[in-house]
């Protein structure tokens, strides 16, 4: 090859190199990402900050996705509709078994010191129920079928204190979320409420209800974090590159989730939701 056919082979090569960069600055990866409802309030709008970090550390552009209900998110996953998702734990565990997901980051927030949650049972201030053992026939509400703090981790606590939602309730509401869940027990349509302590607490915060209208009157042991979620069926390198960028968003702004504010993002793995598949699989026996 002689210097002047060098010189031009170099010159083309440059060129295309130049046209691929370009090519992948004009068009960016799109992924969709998929909320489960858990808040009236709309959780993805939680996540906006987060999602544009993520895009601008990743150069990927990400598009939310809110559905309406749980299964719906699933399908979304299992349908390849969607790449990335927020899913409550319970949710989670059934994505991951049918639907090709996976945990890789739960958001921690401010003050707290891991990213770990709790159900509460909530009722009237002016309720003279002080104790899970006083509310046997009585309406109890919960958040939706599939929700972890507002319907598995509730059933587990009540069978903790000999109570079972199928025997021992005059009625069970399920009212669709979080929120209407708390809303139906200030509205005296239900006793009792088994909720999120993250949505109870982001309520309290935006002045939705004040403290002084409810009590706390059970708090379940830790509940393992809401995930964030990606599918198996993109590259690796893909995936690693969006974990990176969720864990080290914190550095880079303000960063939102589950439940408001998020101080950072933890790496999660699967196995950390081993937990919640034995809780589950023990209430399904015990049926």
């Amino acid at each position: 090859m002689g210097k002047l056919t060098m010189i031009r082979f170099i010159s083309l090569l440059f060129i295309l190199i130049n046209i691929t960069i370009c090519s992948v600055k004009a068009n960016p990866l799109e992924l969709k990402m998929v909320f489960v409802p858990a808040s009236e309030k709309g959780d993805d709008k939680d996540y906006v900050s987060l999602i544009n970090i993520i895009s601008k550390l990743t150069g990927y552009k990400i598009t939310p996705i809110r559905v309406t209900d749980y299964n719906a998110a699933v399908e979304s996953f299992r349908a390849r509709r969607a790449d990335i998702a927020w899913f409550g734990g319970k949710t989670y565990i059934m994505a991951a078994k049918i639907a090709h997901a996976e945990a890789f980051a739960a958001g921690v927030r401010k003050g707290d010191t891991d990213a770990n949650y709790y159900a509460y049972f909530v009722v009237r201030a002016d309720s003279s129920f002080k104790t899970l053992n006083n509310l046997k026939g009585k309406t109890l509400a919960l958040s939706s079928i599939g929700s972890t703090s507002g319907d598995l981790i509730p059933k587990v606590e009540l069978q903790k204190h000999g109570l079972s939602i199928e025997r021992d309730f005059k009625r069970i509401a399920y009212a669709g979320s979080h929120d209407a869940c708390l809303m139906s027990v200030l509205n005296k349509h239900a006793e009792v409420c088994g909720m999120s302590s993250r949505n109870f607490d982001a309520r309290i915060k935006d002045g939705t209800l004040k403290a002084e209208q409810v009590r706390i009157i059970h708090t379940s042991s830790p509940v393992p974090p809401p995930p964030l979620a990606y599918s198996t069926k993109l590259p690796r390198n893909i995936r690693d590159t969006i974990k990176k960028a969720t864990l080290e968003a914190h550095k880079h702004g303000t960063i939102g989730g589950y439940g408001g504010e998020m101080e950072r993002y933890v790496e999660v793995s699967d196995a950390d939701y081993n937990l919640l598949r034995a809780i589950d699989k023990s209430l399904k026996s015990a049926k």
